[in-house]
């Protein structure tokens, strides 16, 4: 018996020096396969804008501000004939389209536990809209990134990559922090927009977060890289 507890205690001992190490390895991995989901969705992008004259798709807000045909992801409510409520089809969105098949883990980092809580409340109560993803584009102003279009069509404003300065340092994709403990700043993602510098990356990565730039490449980048006194990472005009 002697022997069994001793046995057993080193096993405990031996554990408890393995884990954090597990746990490391397990947000690295993590980590690396939200910037390989980035990468991917920032390759649609760049397809969705060489077959549309080089113009950006519209943000997908909620749908009180108009979901439009253009938006870049449909996740908004809609309701059936039936008066029944239900998701828009993913598979319409118009870089989504891109991808070849609506693929929900490309939208989401697999790190993004808020994701799923959100997903789970949205399912629950079908009427209310919850944007499950992890990844926004980049809407800081009428002059982009994303198109604009008014809930009506009546305001359209086109922009074009071609007039972003400096796309290599310019935040396209984002991933937005997904909850109130999720880093400092109050505002969490709640649709398909970025609204920098309001709307505070991530810090779910070690303090860190991916993004993608507007030439389509990812970076990891602390998570207050796009706050107020950097507006040169998320204007397309600065």
């Amino acid at each position: 018996m002697v022997e069994l507890l001793v046995v057993l205690a080193i096993i405990g001992i031996l554990a408890a020096m393995l884990l954090p190490s597990l746990g490391r390895g397990r947000a690295r991995a993590q980590a690396a396969a939200c910037a390989n989901n980035l990468r991917q969705v920032g390759l649609a992008f760049q397809l969705y804008l060489h077959d549309n004259a080089d113009t950006f798709p519209t943000s997908s807000p909620h749908s009180g501000l108009g979901a439009q045909p253009e938006d870049w992801v449909w996740w908004q409510v809609a309701a059936d004939p039936l008066g029944n409520f239900t998701m828009r089809d993913p598979q319409r969105g118009s870089v989504i389209q891109q991808l070849g098949q609506y693929q929900p883990r490309l939208l989401r980092c697999p790190a993004d536990r808020d994701a799923d809580a959100r997903e789970g409340l949205w399912k629950s109560n079908p009427g209310v809209e919850q944007y499950f993803y992890s990844y926004s584009l980049n809407a800081h102003s009428d002059a982009g990134m994303a198109s604009f279009i008014a809930r009506d069509r009546t305001l359209i404003i086109l922009n074009k990559q071609t007039a972003i300065r400096n796309p290599s340092g310019k935040i396209m994709l984002a991933e937005e922090k997904g909850a109130a403990n999720d880093g400092p700043g109050a505002a969490v993602i709640d649709d398909g927009r970025w609204l920098p510098p309001g709307y505070p990356l991530t810090s779910r990565h070690s303090k860190r977060a991916n993004v993608t730039m507007a030439d389509g490449h990812v970076e990891t980048v602390p998570f207050d890289y796009a706050d107020m006194k950097h507006p040169e990472r998320y204007d397309p005009k600065w």
